[in-house]
């Protein structure tokens, strides 16, 4: 077994990556197994490092990503299709939506001896455009507002929750909804929606959980579609997707379970891929033919999750 440590030091605040190698260094030392740390510098390192470390693995392997979303999101793409190699999670970001689907045994994802030594599971992974994603997808409201806080970010004495503000109250301004053309397995439909999510996990942007039901290994997507609505009901009906609560108002808020989603926007249109972004016209969510192992820590597991 060969074991790949990838750390992203600019996840979470005052990642101590020494102190992490020598933990690493210490538990590799009783294993006798070869090892290595790679640190990455750049978005999109973490792929790029993955994908070519997969693919010179001859044997049975293991790629840990120590970060946040983005650092896993791009380790699944860079192993994605190389069945020899395990994905594990250290959750070391900000926000480490993935493992919310743990529930209370989520903690046990940054034992790193638990982790070394975690079953792999097989789970969906999401294609949209080209690209994998293992968590969850989205167009629309949300996705303008999330990924266009990186803009605001970069202004002077403005923090995150002031990028947030910002991004908030600019595309609130610009239009809540747009006209979408939509094909869920082959049946259309049209017309003006606030958000598109498709669903493999369950969270999403630190405390949005829309899709209480779904889980990443039923070879389906959970697809939470809310209606268009007006700026003065905008607050109220979000609080109800963020909490779930979608099923319980059918009339604004879609909840399908599915395995192809096709979407067609008005106009090229930011899309959230696990926190990354891509721009495009026109997208499919659908469940991918590639899987992902992914190692589950012993003791941990989400609601009715199978052995």
């Amino acid at each position: 077994m060969r074991h790949l440590f990838l750390i992203n030091p600019a996840a979470g605040k005052h990642l101590d990556v020494a102190g992490i190698t020598e933990e690493i260094r210490a538990l590799m030392a009783e294993r006798g197994e070869p090892w290595e740390v790679m640190v990455t510098r750049a978005p999109g390192e973490a792929e790029a490092l993955s994908r070519m470390w997969a693919r010179q693995c001859r044997e049975e392997g293991q790629v840990y990503a120590l970060g946040g979303d983005g650092t896993l999101n791009e380790v699944v793409n860079g192993v994605a299709g190389q069945d020899q190699v395990a994905v594990g999670c250290c959750p070391l970001g900000s926000g480490n939506d993935f493992v919310k689907l743990f529930g209370q045994s989520s903690w046990r994802f940054r034992d790193l001896s638990a982790l070394v030594t975690a079953q792999p599971h097989t789970l969906d992974l999401i294609e949209c455009n080209g690209r994998l994603a293992l968590n969850i997808c989205s167009v629309g409201f949300d996705a303008r507002i999330g990924l266009g806080m990186v803009d605001y970010k970069r202004l002077p004495l403005v923090s995150g929750r002031g990028a947030y503000l910002i991004s908030l109250a600019v595309n609130t301004v610009r239009g809540i909804h747009r006209p979408y053309e939509l094909e869920l397995d082959g049946e259309r439909f049209s017309g003006d929606f606030t958000l598109i999510c498709a669903c493999n996990g369950q969270w999403y942007g630190g405390s949005f959980h829309p899709s209480p039901d779904a889980v990443p290994d039923d070879g389906l997507l959970d697809f939470v579609i809310v209606k268009g609505v007006s700026r003065f009901t905008v607050a109220s009906l979000v609080s109800k997707y963020a909490t779930g609560k979608g099923k319980d108002y059918p009339a604004l808020i879609t909840v399908r379970r599915g395995r192809c989603l096709k979407v067609k926007c008005d106009r090229k249109s930011m899309i959230n891929l696990d926190g990354e972004r891509i721009d495009a016209d026109s997208l499919s969510f659908a469940v991918s033919a590639k899987k992902i192992r992914f190692l589950v820590p012993q003791g941990a597991g989400w609601n009715g999750m199978k052995a």
